[in-house]
């Protein structure tokens, strides 16, 4: 089994981004696709550290500091011990990112739709097509209120930027309840002939992905990131593999 690289990255800042939910950006150059995430390591008293992964919301084509976005899940230790305590200036050790969810190119029509935290990599998309194509973007933007959508005013500026290119449809579960699959069928309607990608909690998920294969939108052209949780620690296993590499040196 290969061995695991990991990088201590410095917090450059911390941007609250809703009332619930931070961004962290890093002063690092990282070589990373649009899409994709970063495993953290978070201390921890009872533990010595957990491993989360979180997507970046970043784009690595506009000149963006590589950057996490944190949600606090309740009862969460993780994202409440992030959104609590890192602060511009601390390091905090990550994997290297890691994950397929991003185009292979920007040659095509795009349909992006988010549920909550499930924009982070979906806006890594968002801006990458932006800067890097020239065709249209269409996100489809669910949230449970207004005060929780992430990346409201940067959605809104980018709106502005590229009047002709991309549009953005909001649902609010506030006005409008949540989204059924009528619902997002018809939010996505003048968009099936775009590629999809989503990601979003796995209930919304199932019903975009009903909503797409009602429209007609094929297998191949649905692209999901999934939000999983890790089965155990990935930087325990980096530490010990340089232990005994240590080991075998010494002897």
């Amino acid at each position: 089994m290969a061995a695991l690289t990991t990088h201590l990255l410095t917090v450059a800042e911390v941007v609250a981004e809703t009332p619930d939910a931070c961004s962290i950006a890093f002063d690092a150059e990282l070589d990373y696709r649009p899409g994709q995430f970063l495993t953290l390591r978070v201390p921890s008293e009872r533990t010595g550290s957990v491993a989360r992964c979180y997507s970046l919301c970043s784009s690595p084509h506009v000149g963006d500091r590589p950057q996490v976005t944190v949600k606090r899940t309740a009862g969460g230790y993780a994202s409440n011990w992030l959104c609590d305590n890192v602060a511009a200036g601390d390091t905090i050790e990550v994997l290297a990112p890691s994950g397929v969810f991003g185009p292979k190119h920007y040659d095509d029509d795009l349909l992006l739709v988010a549920g909550g935290s499930g924009i982070t990599p979906v806006m890594s998309v968002l801006k990458s097509a932006l800067a890097r194509g020239e065709r249209e973007v269409a996100l489809v933007y669910a949230n449970r209120d207004e005060p929780s959508v992430i990346f409201a005013e940067q959605l809104r500026g980018l709106a502005e930027r590229y009047p002709g290119r991309l549009t953005v449809a909001h649902w609010l579960e506030s006005e409008r309840g949540l989204p059924s699959v009528a619902d997002l069928a018809g939010l996505a309607a003048a968009h099936a002939d775009h590629d999809a990608f989503l990601c979003g909690p796995q209930p919304f998920m199932k019903a975009v992905v009903e909503a797409l294969t009602e429209l007609g939108v094929p297998r191949e052209r649905r692209h999901m990131e999934r939000f999983v949780s890790l089965a155990a620690n990935p930087f325990e296993r980096a530490e010990q593999a340089r232990a005994a590499a240590a080991t075998a040196a010494a002897d």
